[in-house]
């Protein structure tokens, strides 16, 4: 009806026939009159049907880790119950009679403390994986067998660390097969951590890492971490990205290399330096501290020149 208006609330179905709606505090009351006494534009204050989502659009894609705006999207619409994915169990377990746990006591100065297990529970954690201490377990074939039963039979993944090399002592790569698991592969030419086994017992996989700690934490990044990721159904779990190298590089080796850099966005692009990176060992974890990446060189690559695009992973 031409010349009148309804008094409504916020968040109401607009009454048939009204297109804008006005302030209240643009209006002033006189009688059975509404003075308006600051205009809108039209259609001003009315939400469009449709303005979140319309239909047949994806809303929350596949592989999303649910927060609190999907849960709130979700409560929106009245969906209760979906369907997600399991958190994948993963179990920790570090072999080798020269480690020491956290405030155990050395015996004796061959000693070293056990690192990998908390470094990896952390990535564990931080990749949405539920992670399971298995302790430590010494340099016996027995005792390495047993914890590796219980451990694939509670978890979707056990990862271990040490016992994959080729020393006297290195039990690991001998017990997984009889475990009745199949070995996918063993040995990559990378560094660091070429000695590195994947096998898989149904369903469930079994990730033999190596025991220094800057090796077991980049082969984990390399080989475990994509299938705790795919399990939650999530393509990649850590970004590949371009950037320049500031500083000359000098490959050490024939192998695929993942070296620890610094990495920064200046000038709206990545940039890689290796300023207070050790060189060293495979043990030097203090490396991957501060704004790091890994740099991807491969195989096939030699020294780079300053000024080179090189691939990082960005953790």
């Amino acid at each position: 009806m031409s010349g009148a208006c309804i008094k409504t609330f916020t968040g109401s179905l607009m009454p048939g026939g009204s297109d804008t709606l006005i302030p209240i505090e643009n209006v002033r009351v006189d009688g059975s009159r509404i003075i308006i006494e600051k205009s809108v534009p039209h259609g001003f204050a009315v939400r469009p049907v449709g303005e979140s989502y319309r239909e047949g659009e994806v809303l929350i894609a596949r592989g999303t880790k649910i927060g609190f705006a999907e849960i709130g999207v979700l409560a929106g619409i009245n969906r209760v119950m979906i369907r997600v994915a399991q958190r994948p169990r993963v179990a920790i377990i570090a072999t080798g009679s020269e480690i020491l746990d956290i405030g155990e006591v050395a015996r004796h100065e061959g000693q070293i403390r056990s690192s990998n297990s908390y470094t990896l529970q952390a990535l564990v954690d931080a990749l949405g994986g539920e992670s399971i201490q298995m302790g430590i377990v010494g340099d016996d074939k027995h005792a390495i067998m047993e914890r590796f039963e219980e451990a694939i039979s509670s978890c979707d993944i056990v990862v271990s660390t040490g016992g994959v090399s080729v020393g006297d002592y290195d039990f690991v790569k001998h017990i997984v097969p009889k475990l009745g698991a199949e070995v996918i592969f063993k040995g990559v030419n990378i560094k660091p951590g070429q000695h590195v086994m994947v096998a898989q017992r149904g369903s469930k996989f079994i990730v033999s890492l190596p025991g220094f700690a800057y090796s077991s934490t980049v082969t984990f990044i390399l080989y475990a971490a994509p299938l705790i990721a795919r399990m939650l159904g999530v393509e990649n779990p850590y970004d590949v990205i371009e950037a320049t190298l500031k500083v000359p590089f000098a490959k050490r080796s024939n192998k695929s290399e993942f070296t620890a850099c610094n990495l920064t966005f200046e000038e709206g692009r990545y940039w890689v330096d290796f300023e207070g990176k050790k060189t060293g060992s495979s043990a030097i974890l203090t490396n991957l501290l501060g704004n790091a990446g890994l740099m991807i060189c491969g195989e096939e690559d030699g020294d780079l020149e300053a000024g080179t695009l090189v691939r990082v992973i960005k953790l």
